[in-house]
């Protein structure tokens, strides 16, 4: 199975990423460098790497107690030109990065900006990702606080690390998206993308370890099997897109989270042929909404194994077909949808190299 890593980019000064993409060919990739120019040749040869962009804004701007509507439309304003510079290239945007909850109030608060910001980018035909915590953030019990935030966003963003090794304070620090996502009222459960992944030694107890990333503690190889046992556990939940590896950059002491010449982890990437096609799950279109309304009133019957629909749904592993094919409308269009049993099927009719899905609303 294809590898669901990829990797984080600040900048791509001394990084030769046309060529590390073409060998990587990368599940994701997080972008703080919106370079169109460079991001249209990375595109060509790594077609299906799903990019997100990150507008950068500073620690004093994560304030969301008092006024969470207004920060939300003075963020989106702030970020709308360079979303709009990459607009068709970026394939979603996070929102802030690492905000702090420590209380219902506040985690109610980050929940409306989230509302607020979510509808935004619906409205400008951006897709976006909500909440972006840093690792073994926020406490499970505040996950029902900012379920409405969810609601209103396409994508849950998290990060996780751990150290020495991945697999430490496993579900708790790696693999928490887990226990987030059990936490999360079942029409709040959205796909999951990490978007800081790796070894942190800011997990441990000593604060002089923060900055300090995985050739502290490993090398390349030591570095390949952690990294590979978080790719297997991912695999295994289909509703995760992917995480980026912080970072191509030589951030941290000595540049110790750097990655671009690390070219095992590369490889390691590149196995198993190209990416699967990406698929959100609350994609910016209003035809998903439509075709799930007319998708449950109908009942399940036989189905044409030999039809178009059926054949994308088998190639993309979504089970066995739950009705026939059915026809909907949306925008004045006429759409052809189906259901299985791991989500819904549909096309625009006449349209029919241009199949999407998603997942079926619980």
């Amino acid at each position: 199975m294809k590898s669901k890593l990829g990797v984080y980019i600040i900048t791509f000064g001394g990084f030769d990423a046309v060529d590390y993409f073409k060998r990587a060919q990368p599940r994701i990739a997080l972008s703080m460098d919106h370079n169109a120019d460079m991001w249209r040749q990375l595109k060509q040869v790594s077609p299906n790497t799903f990019v997100i962009g990150r507008h950068y804004v500073d620690d004093g701007e994560q304030i969301f107690i008092d006024n969470p509507e207004s920060r939300a439309e003075q963020f989106f304003q702030r970020m709308k030109p360079d979303a709009e510079k990459m607009r068709g290239i970026y394939d979603a945007w996070m929102g802030y990065n690492e905000s702090v909850v420590q209380s219902n109030e506040a985690a109610q608060a980050l929940s409306r900006f989230h509302v607020r910001w979510g509808d935004l980018m619906r409205d400008a035909k951006l897709v976006s990702c909500a909440y972006s915590f840093a690792t073994g953030n926020p406490e499970l019990e505040y996950w029902p606080a900012l379920a409405e935030g969810l609601r209103h966003c396409d994508l849950l963003s998290l990060h996780e690390y751990s150290a020495r090794t991945m697999e430490q304070n496993s579900s708790w620090l790696c693999l928490r998206y887990r226990r987030a996502i059990d936490a999360l009222p079942p029409d709040a459960r959205k796909q999951v993308v990490i978007t800081e992944t790796g070894i942190d030694g800011g997990v441990l107890p000593d604060p002089n370890d923060a900055q300090q990333g995985w050739t502290f503690y490993t090398d390349e190889a030591g570095y390949v099997a952690t990294l590979s046992w978080y790719d297997k556990e991912m695999q295994k939940d289909d509703y995760v897109i992917g995480a980026a590896i912080f970072a191509t950059s030589p951030w941290g002491k000595r540049g110790s989270f750097g990655i671009a010449n690390a070219n095992q982890i590369r490889d390691y990437m590149a196995q198993g042929g190209a990416p699967a096609p990406v698929v959100i799950n609350a994609i910016a279109d209003p035809a998903a909404s439509a075709a799930i309304a007319a998708a449950k009133k109908l009942k399940l019957m036989p189905i044409n194994t030999d039809g178009a629909l059926y054949k994308f749904a088998e190639e993309q592993n979504l089970g066995y077909p739950q009705t026939d094919e059915f026809e909907f409308t949306s925008g004045g269009a006429t759409y052809v949808g189906q259901v299985y049993n791991l989500g819904i099927v549909f096309v625009k009719k006449g349209d029919w190299g241009n199949v999407l899905w998603m997942k079926k609303p619980t």
